[in-house]
């Protein structure tokens, strides 16, 4: 399980966007959250395991939640595999973590999304925490 993104400079980031009014903050809040799923999905692209292609080309990231309690994630959009041509949605835990096909062949895991999560998690804080600086100070 990857680990949530730590931003370094949070204290001061806070004091910034107490000052704000509060339309300013979430946005200051959803940029940086954009900004670092975006690193992350650049970086998970390349890793994805591919067949035909179609787990690589449904990958996405989503900046969720409300005010200033902003979350993003990064990942195979399960609405688009479920029109895939008869495979499971769940297609891209499959690969993630193994499994046993219909007939009884184990297909071990490839671990390709802790992998580059791992790899590109201090980027995509760095990105996050510049995009937010960046938006708080033309707010301010």
């Amino acid at each position: 399980m990857p680990r949530p993104v730590q931003l370094k400079g949070v204290k001061e980031l806070k004091a910034k966007l107490a000052r704000l009014e509060k339309q300013a903050a979430r946005k200051a809040v959803r940029a940086g959250a954009r900004a670092g799923t975006k690193v992350l999905l650049d970086a998970l692209r390349p890793h994805v395991p591919v067949d035909k292609g179609i787990l690589r080309r449904e990958q996405t990231s989503k900046v969720m939640g409300k005010g200033l309690d902003v979350g993003g994630i990064v990942g195979a959009d399960q609405t688009k595999l479920d029109n895939t041509e008869g495979r499971p949605s769940n297609i891209d835990w499959l690969v993630e973590y193994g499994h046993v096909t219909p007939d009884g062949i184990f297909v071990p895991p490839s671990g390709y999304v802790r992998r580059t999560a791992a790899s590109a998690m201090p980027a995509a804080e760095k990105a996050a925490t510049a995009r937010m600086k960046e938006e708080i100070e033309k707010a301010l």
